[in-house]
């Protein structure tokens, strides 16, 4: 059976940050050096290492190439990345320009962002028609700045059109007032939003305030610095990916495209949000080990998750956790999961949809460790607040000339607001009617009714739910330009 081949695109500075962290992580999780590509003791690699890297030369003799683009409107992180890593990258595959986007995402769109978008298509498609089997492509980008966001939609746009059949991941990391550097954030996201809606397959979020908030209290941070928030963000990427890049006894490859199959019930709710267990300092994980029934708890806690929202008060509309480590305690792990489970707020008309994965090979930094991921209506109360933001700054058209300048008109603006309006009503909508099956359950129990019994089997269709959402084609945007 051949290994699915994933390939990692990062966009701007905070997803390119968080790619060189997330490589320099996994390299060291396969015995790879993270300066050469080449293996410690001439081995090859351990694990799945084709399903995200490449190799050059002979077995043993060779190097091993990450499946990776990272691109930039400015030059400085690109740099970095090329200063820090050695040989390990393909010089080819890291892009940058020396503009920059300046914090507006109608420049990466519209602008420079359209002029690199070739440069960056060129890779990735060399990327995918190298790979054997391609199983996904994964978008790293905050779609707080101009480029992760701008450049991060057009990429996406641009890969759905070539490549429909391959399947996106954008992993986004939403912005926070307590980490901000741009005041236009809540515009970027609000535009950035409208086009993972459209045409990804699935977006993860990564909530600073969250972030900054877990790094706080749970690492006892006093002031959280940006590399502190990625650190969190790269324990989470190497949990998710870890059942594509190791197999095993217990183990079967988890592709990118199955995952997803299992965590989207509607390709309009396709907003994921994760946490990580345990949330210890990785230079104390070794001294403050937590149990795996404590590992678990936590990971459904409100104030454990990657998203500034209480998921407890939500509904699960679908949830998978992944456990990697020592497997000396699965049985109090299969028996804490389904004691966890009885406990949730799941949405009945898909009881099915809780997938649990185990894979032996230990992370980096924990001996366990344990990633969850959650398709959960409380999404929605994130989104709002960036929703607020943004109209706290449109009410009064306040930086708006940075955008209309660039091509953009205050219809269009409006649509794609309208749109993330949408999306949160989706969520809502799906919410409510997992609460109405709850309570025609107690009625029909009280009442001494005996239905059918749920039983495992294929995951139940979703209630129709109306999904009129604005199709607002970012070309309009670059049509109307020309005009």
């Amino acid at each position: 059976m051949k290994v699915n081949n994933t390939i990692v695109v990062s966009v701007g500075q905070a997803g390119n940050q968080i790619a060189a962290s997330f490589w320099k992580t996994i390299c060291q999780e396969h015995n790879i050096d993270p300066l050469t590509g080449q293996t410690n003791d001439g081995k090859p690699p351990r694990g799945n290492w084709s399903s995200f890297f490449s190799q050059l030369g002979e077995s043993g003799g060779g190097s091993y190439v990450p499946r990776a683009v990272m691109c930039d409107l400015e030059p400085s992180v690109i740099d970095e990345v090329k200063a820090k890593s050695g040989s390990l990258f393909n010089p080819a595959s890291l892009l940058s320009r020396s503009e920059g986007a300046g914090g507006n995402f109608a420049v990466g769109y519209l602008g420079e962002g359209r002029e690199m978008l070739p440069d960056v298509m060129a890779r990735i498609n060399y990327e995918i028609d190298r790979s054997d089997n391609v199983g996904g492509l994964i978008l790293l980008h905050s779609t707080g700045g101009g480029t992760g966001s701008g450049l991060g939609a057009l990429i996406v746009e641009a890969i759905k059109e070539q490549r429909p059949e391959v399947p996106i991941l954008s992993c986004a990391i939403l912005p926070s007032p307590q980490v901000s550097s741009v005041v236009t954030e809540p515009y970027n996201t609000i535009f950035a939003l409208n086009t993972m809606r459209r045409l990804a397959d699935a977006c993860l979020i990564f909530d600073n305030e969250a972030l900054f908030e877990l790094a706080h209290r749970k690492w006892n941070i006093e002031s959280p610095t940006v590399d502190d928030l990625n650190l969190l963000i790269t324990e989470v990427l190497c949990g998710l990916t870890a059942s594509m890049r190791f197999s095993g006894f217990l183990t079967v490859e988890i592709s990118l495209r199955e995952l997803l199959t299992n965590l989207v019930p509607q390709p309009s709710l396709h907003f994921l949000m994760c946490a990580f267990a345990p949330l210890t300092p990785p230079d104390r994980s070794k001294f403050e080990e937590m149990n795996i029934e404590d590992m678990i708890k936590s990971l459904f806690s409100n104030d454990a998750v990657f998203a500034a929202c209480s998921p407890m008060e939500g509904r699960f509309l679908s949830t998978a956790v992944l456990y990697r480590g020592v497997m000396d305690d699965k049985p109090q792990a299969d028996a804490a999961l389904a004691a966890v489970k009885e406990t949730l707020p799941l949405t009945y008309w898909i009881p099915t949809a809780f997938k649990i994965g185990y894979v032996e090979q230990a992370g980096s930094s924990h001996r366990k460790s344990m990633v969850m991921l959650a398709n959960n209506t409380e999404i929605s109360r994130v989104l709002d607040r960036i929703c607020h933001n943004f109209d706290k700054l449109w009410q009064r058209k306040a930086f708006a000339n940075w955008y209309l300048n660039e091509g953009m008109s205050e219809q269009q603006i409006n649509d794609m607001r309208a749109s993330v309006q949408e999306l949160i009503q989706l969520y809502q909508v799906a919410e409510e009617s997992g609460a109405k099956t709850i309570a025609k359950d107690v009625v029909r129990q009280d009442s001494g009714y005996r239905g059918p019994t749920l039983t495992a089997g294929p995951v139940a269709a979703a209630p129709e739910v109306a999904d009129n959402k604005a199709q607002v084609s970012l070309r309009d945007l670059v049509d109307r330009r020309g005009r």
